[in-house]
């Protein structure tokens, strides 16, 4: 497979940043979109490029993807408490922690 450029959301939590190693490892160009709420910067490999921005942002986003052009997106934005997102999926689906 060719190197691609790819668009890690979340990519400063924990899983999300082992998937970004391996990526970049793989040959591939990583982009990280995180709003740090729950992941650490620390965590963002070096050799990927790092944007802190909420997806909730939309403008943001949008200018992100224009001037970036990722070839694919691997979404693993999420809020971390599973507890809360099922007791209140509207809330976990529409607000920042």
């Amino acid at each position: 497979m060719s190197a691609r450029q790819i668009l890690v959301t979340g990519g400063a939590g924990f899983i999300a940043s082992h998937l970004v190693d391996r990526l970049i490892t793989e040959g591939h160009q990583v982009v990280v979109v995180d709003n740090l709420s729950a992941g650490r910067r620390e965590n963002v490999n070096p050799k990927a490029l790092f944007y802190e921005v909420d997806i909730c942002n939309a403008g943001a986003l949008e200018e992100f993807f224009k001037k970036e052009k990722p070839d694919m997106v691997d979404h693993h934005a999420a809020h971390v408490n599973v507890r809360k997102s099922v007791e209140m999926p509207v809330y976990d689906a529409t607000s920042i922690f």
